[in-house]
């Protein structure tokens, strides 16, 4: 009598190793970074493609431009298109100017900010990424960077996940300011620009770890099944 209601129970658990399985997967895929937003330039213009931000610039606008593109750090299937293209300007005027992205990351830690970019050899060739907390007062992020000249395979990847006061920030912003253009034509190109981060809303999901756990001790319990099958066939 005592064994026929632990037969019944053992009769679920291959049903329950799935469900575990889902839930491994779920947690897998939960780890995995969202776009919050992408501007891919394609359109010849500063709006944001996917997701939502706003992209802005002090440059002399007759300075931004738009050229051939890249395909790398692309999302969503989007093509090389086009690419944002600065130059430096009438006098170097542009140099110390700026382009600024404001990405709400409500809901959002472990944020990254990356792009694809290349520039001439009288372009922009001392960069400063920055970050602020206020979308006012902008801090300097890294040390300047040098565009190569030639967009590369892999993108420029800053990633901000120590700067915990970004997480769940509805006035988070990036800067970039460029410096060291000596020709007025000397011009940087950037794409493909992605502001990501991961969901804080995935906490409640169990970690890779604790669905292996689960996984593990339900597959005992279906090994005792199988055990008992072969004890009372024999």
């Amino acid at each position: 009598m005592f064994l026929r209601p632990n037969l019944r129970l053992t009769r679920r658990i291959p049903f329950n190793l799935i469900c575990a399985a889902l839930i491994f997967l779920a947690a897998s895929k939960a780890a995995n970074a969202d776009e919050l937003a992408i501007w891919n330039f394609n359109d010849s213009d500063l709006n944001v493609d996917h997701g939502s931000g706003t992209l802005t610039s002090n440059l002399n606008v007759v300075n931004i431009l738009f050229a051939a593109g890249t395909t790398t750090n692309a999302r969503q299937g989007d093509p090389a298109g086009q690419a944002l293209s600065i130059q430096g300007g009438t006098g170097n005027a542009n140099n110390g100017r700026n382009i600024t992205l404001a990405v709400s990351t409500v809901g959002f830690s472990n944020i990254v900010v990356s792009f694809a970019t290349q520039g001439t050899s009288t372009g922009f060739n001392s960069n400063q990424f920055q970050y602020s907390l206020d979308g006012a007062s902008f801090v300097d992020f890294n040390p300047p960077y040098t565009p190569a000249t030639a967009f590369g395979a892999v993108p420029l990847v800053f990633s901000l996940a120590a700067i915990t006061a970004l997480n769940n920030n509805p006035n988070a912003a990036f800067r970039i300011v460029f410096n060291g253009a000596s020709s007025s034509t000397g011009n940087n190109r950037i794409d493909n620009i992605v502001v990501e981060g991961a969901s804080t809303a995935t906490a409640a999901i169990p970690e890779p770890t604790s669905a292996l756990l689960l996984i593990s001790g339900i597959g005992g319990l279906y090994r005792i099944k199988q055990r008992y099958k072969k004890r009372h066939k024999s």
